[in-house]
């Protein structure tokens, strides 16, 4: 009997695979903003803090400041104002403390996903009791410069590319509710799973940093 070969993905290739710091143009801010985390790793300094929700949520195109007046909070201020209050929440929560339970360092897979959320969710609550919004993103994106063989960056494009290998491989992936902060463990789930399909095929690990350089340059090529 002959058995027909799956077709290889035909985007797995070592321009869209890239390297740890990313792939193309980026690479030196990247490396520069896993410099700066590691040089400032604190979870409750308030200027290491802020200076790093700063510099990433603008770097990612994910900032959580709002510079309008809320309506219920009655927030309005100046940049420094808003960070300010920001990092406060962030340093008096549990975040911390939760991540200094994590397994740095090791690989994203099993029981330390558990871990991996409970950072993510916290620090989610800490950042949405001064905006009002959820902030998974941003969350996911500020820690993984911190710990970036744990934390996969939530991206609207990454979902969308995962949405497209959902349909191809037969798997099934809702990416509208992926993107709140109470579901990024379901993100994270079939983001893994994902990345081992991936791994097969080539018959190598990835990085986190990797995937997300496939599925981003999936989507920005439209491929």
């Amino acid at each position: 009997m002959q058995f027909l070969q799956k077709e290889k993905r035909h985007y797995l290739t070592d321009e869209f695979i890239g390297t740890e710091q990313g792939c193309g143009i980026f690479i030196p801010a990247n490396k520069a903003l896993y410099r700066f985390v590691q040089e400032n790793p604190s979870h409750t300094d308030h200027a290491q803090v802020a200076s790093k929700a700063l510099i990433i949520g603008r770097s990612l195109a994910a900032s959580v400041e709002r510079r309008t007046k809320d309506e219920e909070d009655g927030y309005e201020g100046s940049t420094g104002g808003f960070y300010s209050r920001l990092a406060e929440s962030i340093c008096s929560s549990d975040v911390g403390l939760e991540a200094s339970l994590l397994p740095v360092g090791e690989r994203l897979a099993g029981s330390v996903c558990t871990a991996v959320d409970k950072v993510h969710s916290r620090l989610c609550e800490a950042i949405s009791a001064v905006t009002n919004k959820d902030a998974s993103s941003f969350a996911s994106k500020y820690l993984h410069f911190h710990y970036p063989t744990l934390f996969p960056m939530v991206d609207s494009r990454a979902r969308e590319a995962l949405k497209w290998i959902a349909d191809e491989e037969g798997l099934v992936f809702a990416p509208t509710t992926a993107g709140m902060s109470k579901n990024y463990a379901t993100y994270v789930d079939f983001y893994i799973r994902v990345r081992s399909l991936f791994e097969e095929e080539l018959g190598r690990e990835i990085s986190l940093r990797q995937m997300d350089n496939i599925l981003l340059n999936r989507y920005d090529n439209w491929v």
